[in-house]
């Protein structure tokens, strides 16, 4: 992806203020659902994916090594997933990963794993790009703060 291809569209021209790029390794886990319920007075909350606390926790610990204060200002943010290609997809030709993590869900869980580190509130993103495709798993993020020129 080109650096002009994240910002946004409409509008007057947007410029790039701050940009940070950088990879994450390992197996990328959706957010999926939460549900919330009161035992003894007391709310409980949980989570139906496995491994979402240790992904957020890669993802967040990566952007700290990257960022020294979050973004202020509105920003654009690309996300190319990749995610490992099961041993039933074709072998020698391209094929998209049309099934499950959802990229909605995927993207959901990055975005969490960068607030507070890359960006104060996750309502600062004004734009997203977002592909997932096979190879080895993990994330390339791009988070670019930007203002009118």
């Amino acid at each position: 992806m080109h650096e002009e291809d994240s910002l946004p569209t409409h509008g007057p021209v947007a410029q790039v203020l701050g940009r940070v790029a950088f990879q994450v390794y390992g197996l990328p886990v959706p957010q999926g659902s939460t549900r919330a319920f009161v035992v003894k007075g007391r709310p409980i909350i949980t989570s139906t994916s496995k491994g979402l606390p240790a992904w957020r926790h890669l993802v967040s610990s990566e952007a700290q090594r990257h960022a020294r204060t979050p973004f202020e200002g509105p920003v654009a943010v690309q996300l190319e997933f990749s995610l490992p290609k099961p041993k039933s997809a074709p072998k020698k030709r391209f094929t998209y990963p049309t099934k499950r993590p959802d990229l909605d869900k995927l993207v959901r869980s990055v975005l969490d794993g960068i607030t507070h580190v890359l960006v104060r509130d996750d309502s600062q993103v004004v734009s997203i790009t977002a592909t997932k495709e096979y190879g080895p798993p993990g994330v390339h993020i791009i988070v670019e703060e930007i203002g009118l020129g």
